[in-house]
């Protein structure tokens, strides 16, 4: 019996042994565990990742209404809310595209009124609500050109992140 053992062991090894120990396997799933835990506790929250698609729609929109205002000729408002902004004439109702509010976007065919994601929310830094653009699409505050740097400042908030957008004096550069 003893030499039965003994060709057992030698037998083993000389062939190569396959597999991996219980240890070896514990050892794998306990550290793939613990990085699992750190990666979900990363992980940024939904919100979080609408956070750039809704900045940079909010940027299109706004250089959106400054052209908007400019083929038209008549000046517009931009109206925001916590969740929400449209965009409107400064004297309405009046002669299309001011007979409605808020106006009818050519590009859709549907009031310019936008909801933002669930999760992301839009503030100014500075009141009021509302940003006007005269007929050549400047950023205008009761009339007058806003000649402060800058002009406005929107923030993007969705959790933890924040994207400013930034409007330029005078030029109304969107940034």
């Amino acid at each position: 019996m003893t030499g039965a053992c003994f060709k057992y062991a030698t037998k083993c090894h000389m062939k190569p042994c396959n597999g991996f120990s219980l240890i070896e396997l514990v050892t794998v799933i306990t550290l793939v565990g613990i990085l699992s835990a750190y990666a979900v506790a990363r992980w940024p929250s939904d919100s979080e990742l609408k956070l750039p698609s809704q900045a940079n729609l909010f940027q299109a929109h706004l250089k959106h209404t400054q052209y908007l205002a400019s083929i038209w000729g008549v000046p517009l408002r931009l109206t925001i809310a916590a969740n929400s902004y449209s965009v409107s004439c400064v004297t309405s109702p009046g002669p299309a595209p001011c007979d409605v509010s808020p106006v009818i976007d050519p590009a859709t065919n549907e009031a310019f009124n936008v909801v933002l994601q669930s999760g992301v929310s839009l503030s100014l830094a500075s009141t009021p609500a509302v940003t006007d653009f005269d007929s050549l699409g400047r950023p205008v505050s009761s009339g007058s050109i806003i000649s402060t740097t800058p002009a406005r400042t929107f923030s993007l908030v969705a959790g933890s992140s924040t994207r400013n957008i930034v409007l330029s004096s005078i030029t109304g550069y969107v940034q």
